[in-house]
């Protein structure tokens, strides 16, 4: 029970990330938010991935589900393609619809804010990078516990 809220406020620490490197593009006077923005973000960043390390439950449901992602395939480590319809940008596997769309804006917009960063400023794309990771995280705690035990 307590993983399900820990995974919702973290959703909504993703979803803040976004929005306040895009307010902060914005409104120039919201910068003030970006440095304990960062702060807080990559703490939760920290927070999922040592929740999922030394998590049982979690390394053998990523195990599962890298293994049922590698299928037959000859070749393991193969990267799936984002259209995949299970384990791409968008795949029922790994994620909720709201989660997939978080996660797909903010793994798209790495691209713009990366080739705008001298413009917008590294600490706007630091909040936007810490963000993604926080979605990524989520996820990959999706996946892991969608598998059969």
């Amino acid at each position: 029970m307590m993983d399900a809220q820990l995974r919702a406020v973290c959703f909504w620490i993703a979803a803040f990330a976004g929005l306040a490197s895009v307010t902060s593009i914005l409104f120039p006077p919201a910068r003030f938010i970006l440095l304990p923005g960062t702060i807080f973000v990559g703490a939760t960043a920290v927070l999922l991935f040592v929740r999922m390390l030394f998590s049982r439950t979690y390394r053998r449901g990523v195990d599962a589900a890298n293994r049922e992602m590698q299928g037959d395939d000859p070749w393991p480590g193969r990267p799936k393609k984002f259209r995949d319809p299970d384990w791409g940008l968008f795949g029922s596997r790994i994620g909720g619809p709201a989660l997939l769309w978080l996660r797909a804006v903010l793994f798209l917009g790495i691209l713009p804010m990366g080739l705008l960063q001298s413009w917008i400023g590294m600490e706007v794309v630091r909040l936007w990078f810490a963000g993604t990771f926080v979605a990524m995280e989520l996820s990959l705690m999706h996946a892991a516990l969608s598998q059969p035990r």
